[in-house]
């Protein structure tokens, strides 16, 4: 215990986590943080091999949609108007190829009063809850900033300008996120009550509670000062989370392919882009030579996160956003039973959170009866400008625009 005492902070941007609650294994020998520059190079390698796989690597590749299986939103919206000689409906964008696609759906701008001239509240809280939606990467995004960097008040500033600058380069790429077609945006219905609120409020309290149960270190030292040195900590931290957050991008290459075992889906592209993001959380751990024992403390809480997000009904499209509400309820009993009894933290935090994690199981089962499921399935299923009714045939990668 005097080891840590002892260490002078100026010998690595990581030596105060040393050795402290560590288990036997990591006590036999004092393991050192790497380098400032040996952690630098590492985390540009790693990004530089993540780009390799993400421009080179398509496991599972889109299907085209067959022409018998396709919907045309303009017939399906405005029949009365379709039937009629002199209102045709055309849509502004070609596809290659495919002179049957006709529907002009992204063109709505993703808004109820497009159709209905009329807002409609109860519509618009069913497009928040239900339907295709960036969830998992919101989710462990919060989870593990608030485990690397312990400071909620980051977490919350790096999500916001996240989403500034996911708006920005749209209308420059005319890509979502760098990664999915401008057009796909709308369908999908993302807020920022669904990236900041629904996201970030539950999972930054539970990785809260998960840092404090565990007893993780501070990353830092108990004062950062406007000096190099403390810019330079926070430089890397923030390039390590960067990098971890990125590696979630690997399951892109599997194009959202579900493996089915009888009546439940497996989202393999999920589960291996969070596998690599644990692979990359290990690599930070042996950085900053942290206790081994934390290590799997923090995986099985993600696991916990995981698991709903993975696996679910092979009879209906799963609700990423409902889902949340089960992956938090889940992780927060498991931490809460830990925090119980195998710890002796503080049982009033206890007493506050377990509350929360019940009600938020207890809104999973009931959810149905709080928000119902949109009875119009144009107005929250994904790519209507040509996909058909199984799920995840791709027509709009052909789109001019």
């Amino acid at each position: 215990m005097q080891v840590v005492e002892a260490l002078d902070f100026r010998r690595g941007p990581y030596t105060q986590l040393l050795a402290k609650q560590g288990d036997a294994e990591d006590t036999r020998a004092v393991r050192q943080p790497w380098s400032e520059w040996s952690q630098l190079l590492a985390l540009i390698s790693l990004f530089i091999f993540l780009v390799v796989i993400l421009s080179t690597a398509e496991i599972y590749a889109h299907d085209i949609a067959k022409s018998s299986d396709l919907v045309d939103a303009a017939s399906f919206l405005f029949p009365h108007l379709t039937n009629s000689s002199w209102h045709k409906l055309v849509s502004p964008h070609s596809v290659e190829s495919r002179p049957d696609i006709k529907s002009f759906a992204f063109d709505l701008g993703g808004s109820t009063c497009a159709c209905t001239m009329q807002w409609d509240a109860a519509q618009y809280w069913q497009r928040v809850w239900y339907g295709m939606k960036y969830v998992t990467g919101h989710v462990f995004t919060v989870f593990f900033g608030v485990v690397l960097l312990q400071r909620w008040q980051w977490v919350v500033i790096y999500k916001i300008v996240n989403e500034c600058v996911e708006e920005l380069v749209m209308p420059l790429f005319s890509r979502w996120a760098n990664i999915n077609p401008i057009q796909d945006v709308e369908p999908r219905y993302d807020t920022l009550i669904n990236d900041l609120v629904l996201a970030v409020v539950p999972f930054l309290g539970l990785g809260c509670h998960v840092v404090y149960v565990v007893g993780l270190l501070d990353p830092f030292p108990e004062k950062l000062s406007y000096n190099l040195q403390s810019v330079k900590l926070v430089c890397l931290s923030f390039l390590q989370y960067f990098v971890l957050n990125s590696y979630i991008g690997v399951a892109d290459i599997f194009g959202g392919h579900l493996y089915r075992i009888s009546e439940i889906h497996i989202d393999i592209g999920k589960f291996v882009g969070t596998l690599c993001q644990i692979l990359i959380l290990y690599i930070i751990w042996q950085m900053r030579a942290l206790p081994v024992k934390s290590y799997y403390e923090i995986v099985t809480i993600a696991c916990v996160i995981l698991i709903p997000f993975v696996i679910h009904s092979a009879k209906e499209s799963p609700n990423e956003q409902i889902i949340s509400v089960l992956s938090f309820a889940l992780a927060g009993i498991v931490t809460s039973t830990y925090h119980k009894y195998y710890t002796n933290k503080s049982r009033y935090i206890l007493a506050l959170a377990l509350p929360l994690y019940l009600s938020a199981l207890i809104l999973y089962v009931s959810f149905a009866s709080v928000v119902s499921a949109p009875q119009n399935q144009f107005y929250y299923k994904r790519k209507w400008c040509g996909i058909g009714f199984g799920g995840k045939e791709e027509s709009c990668s052909r789109i001019r625009y």
